[in-house]
């Protein structure tokens, strides 16, 4: 009579091992399941209602963002007919109802800069604030510079000087840096800071081409500083 080998007894014991460990674990998850039924329906239902909470959302602000362009369009149309004091009083309404969508920012770049062209800058500068004051995406950094403007009207020169420099080290774009360093020297040279003008303009020129046409410009502007502080 043949002997069965030692390992096909453990192979076997071993797959019969495996099966019960199956069936007592599916056993106890029916169990738990049956003991919980209320626990599992109620977690069911919550699921559902995130699922269909997140739909709902994004529909929501899909449809909003819609609405809110709309919304601004007809506000360009105010004015592109010279109405700026209805587009005014429009574009407050417009930040209250649809501040929260992606026309936020390019609602307050354009009623920052209508507060700006009728000189009044305190209102300019708390519709510019929340975007401009950290400077970074293209409409912040569009925002920061009507808020130098803002500070200029007021008076504000160190805040304005500050808020122009903030713009010519976040900005990738080479005219946006000129321009902001620019403006920074301006308000240095007319505060009397020849030498920190200077340097602004020298920086300006060292960011040029050799044969730039605006490096005449911008030489000429150190020259007449330099003449002017030796006076």
């Amino acid at each position: 009579m043949s002997k069965r080998h030692p390992k096909a007894r453990r192979s076997s014991q071993g797959t019969h091992d495996a099966d019960d460990t199956f069936v007592v674990g599916v056993l106890e998850a029916s169990n738990w399941a049956k003991a919980n039924q209320q626990l599992m329906t109620v977690g069911g239902v919550l699921l559902v209602l995130m699922i269909a909470g997140g739909f709902y959302y994004v529909n929501y602000r899909a449809e909003m963002n819609v609405r809110a362009a709309e919304s601004l369009e007809t506000i360009y149309q105010s004015i592109s007919i010279n109405d700026t004091e209805g587009a005014k009083i429009d574009l407050a309404t417009f930040l209250d109802r649809f501040g929260s969508t992606a026309y936020d920012g390019e609602a307050r770049l354009v009623l920052g800069e209508l507060y700006l062209d009728s000189g009044d800058p305190q209102q300019a500068l708390a519709v510019l604030g929340p975007v401009g004051e950290r400077p970074g995406s293209p409409i912040a950094l569009q925002a920061a510079r009507l808020l130098g403007q803002a500070y200029e009207q007021e008076g504000r020169w160190q805040e304005a000087e500050d808020t122009y420099l903030s713009i010519a080290d976040r900005s990738e774009l080479d005219f946006q840096v000129r321009d902001a360093l620019v403006a920074s020297a301006r308000i240095r040279s007319a505060q009397g800071d020849a030498e920190g003008a200077i340097e602004l303009y020298q920086q300006v020129l060292s960011d040029l081409e050799v044969n730039a046409p605006e490096r005449g410009e911008f030489e000429m502007r150190i020259e007449e500083i330099r003449s002017g502080s030796s006076k």
